[in-house]
């Protein structure tokens, strides 16, 4: 069986994004490869979409 590197198993998927939770206000942590975030603070799971959308229709 041919061996190959994983580089997901030495990395920690979460990356710090840089939106506040829509619930509380907390910093938020994307899972891109589930396309979801989740907030540091009160544990709210979002769709990187709705994120998304949220915040241009904050900035608009």
């Amino acid at each position: 069986m041919a061996e190959f590197e994983n580089p997901y198993a030495e990395h920690d998927p979460f990356v710090r994004a840089h939106f506040d939770c829509l619930d509380c206000g907390g910093k938020l942590w994307e899972y891109a490869i589930d396309g979801q975030m989740v907030c540091e603070d009160c544990r709210s799971i979002f769709d990187s979409n709705d994120v998304f959308d949220d915040q241009i229709a904050a900035d608009g």
